[in-house]
């Protein structure tokens, strides 16, 4: 694991233990020597703050992904009020909390999302008044659950009884009303907006 915090006293306040032992291969406050860390290690993981000493969490994840797409990211935002919540979406990341609810759970809750390949966000940074602009069918809804729970296509169209090809229009109509572009950023809309609960 990397970690990459904007504030370095955070980490001797709260553990990021999700009740195994982790090995951090490197701590630093800044982007670019956080990017290095990411390149020489190889970590798993990357836990950042969004606003870094000096640097952007967002930027980082998405350097990081373009040149370790499997590598698992949450970021913690310590400025809710002008944090990028789209941007931070479409880099791919994997988990979203809010630094001040620390220590109620929420690292916890999103490392072991993060562990079964689910998704996390935190519900403090939901803007539930979006869902209301945002309308899905039923069954719109039905196949974005089933694509947070990471079923593919194929198993979407067996489990909801329903041709691969119906499957792919549904997932298709979905990315429109979304406004994203593929099935992660799908499921962390549909967190963000309410529209379903991260598992």
């Amino acid at each position: 694991m990397v970690l990459c915090l904007g504030d370095l006293n955070q980490l001797l306040s709260h553990s990021f233990n999700a009740g195994k032992l982790v090995l951090i291969k490197g701590l630093c406050s800044a982007e670019n020597e956080a990017f290095a860390l990411v390149q020489r290690h190889q970590p798993q993981l990357l836990i950042c703050h969004d606003q870094l000493l000096p640097g952007n969490g967002i930027q980082l994840i998405e350097r990081c992904k373009a040149i370790q797409p499997k590598l698992q990211t949450l970021l913690v935002v310590t400025k809710p009020a002008s944090f990028q919540l789209q941007a931070a979406l479409k880099t791919g990341v994997d988990a979203i909390c809010k630094a001040e609810r620390i220590g109620q759970g929420t690292i916890l809750q999103a490392l072991k999302s993060i562990a079964i390949g689910s998704h996390y966000i935190d519900q403090g940074l939901l803007n539930s008044n979006a869902a209301a602009t945002k309308k899905l069918s039923p069954r719109q809804l039905e196949v974005l659950q089933e694509l947070c729970l990471g079923a593919s296509t194929k198993q979407v169209a067996k489990r909801l009884g329903i041709t691969e090809n119906t499957a792919k229009g549904y997932e298709k109509q979905l990315y429109e009303k979304l406004d994203v572009s593929g099935r992660m950023q799908a499921v962390m809309e549909g967190l963000r907006l309410g529209l379903l609960q991260a598992n």
